[in-house]
C-alpha cells in the first residue's frame, strides 16, 4: 500500500469537499441576504456566480478521495498511474476503487460521480458554464454522501495501518 500517498490525498480531496459544502453554504446565504439577487437562493447557489467553483471542489474532492481508495489497496499505483490510467474521470476512478475491493455505503455515490463525470473531465467547470448544473435539489444529500465516503475512506487508511495512520486534518 502507497500510505503516504493515500493519506495525502485523503487529506486534500477531504479539503476539497468540505470547501464545496462551505461555498454552497456561504452562496445561499448570500442571496437571501443581498437585494443584488433576485432568484432563488438554492437556485442561486447551484446556478450563480459560485456555483462553477461548488461544483468543482465537488469533483475534485471526489476525485482525490477515490484516488486515495485506490493508492490504499494497491501497493503497485503511484502517482503517475493515477494521473495517467484514471485521470480525471470520476467514475473509471470509482470503477477502479472497486475493483479493488471496496465498497461504499453512501447512497448515490455512483450518480453523483455520473453526474459530474462529463462537466469535470471534459473542463466544463474551468472554460465555459453550463445553464444548469445537475445535483441533487436538496444539497444537504451532497453533504451526507460526503461524510459517509469521508468516514470510509478515513477508515479504510486507519485499519489499514493498523490504526496509526494519520488521516485527521
Amino acid at each position: 500500500m502507497s500510505t503516504e500517498l493515500a493519506v495525502q490525498l485523503y487529506r486534500s480531496g477531504r479539503a476539497h469537499a468540505a470547501a464545496s459544502c462551505l461555498l454552497y453554504r456561504a452562496a445561499v446565504e448570500y442571496a437571501k441576504t443581498t437585494d443584488e439577487i433576485k432568484v432563488d437562493p438554492l437556485d442561486y447557489a447551484f446556478n450563480g456566480t459560485y456555483s462553477l467553483s461548488i461544483h468543482y471542489l465537488l469533483g475534485l474532492g471526489l476525485e482525490l478521495l477515490m484516488k486515495a481508495i485506490i493508492a490504499a489497496c494497491d501497493a503497485e499505483v503511484d502517482e503517475k498511474y493515477l494521473k495517467t490510467e484514471v485521470g480525471h474521470d470520476l467514475v473509471k476512478a470509482l470503477d477502479e476503487a472497486e475493483q479493488r475491493g471496496f465498497k461504499s455505503e453512501a447512497e448515490h455515490l455512483r450518480e453523483m460521480a455520473e453526474l459530474l463525470r462529463d462537466p469535470y473531465m471534459q473542463h466544463w467547470l474551468r472554460y465555459k458554464q453550463p445553464p444548469q448544473m445537475p445535483l441533487p435539489g436538496d444539497f444537504d444529500q451532497v453533504v451526507k454522501l460526503l461524510e459517509i465516503f469521508d468516514s470510509e475512506v478515513a477508515a479504510m487508511l486507519t485499519s489499514a495501518e493498523g490504526g496509526e495512520a494519520k488521516v485527521s486534518s
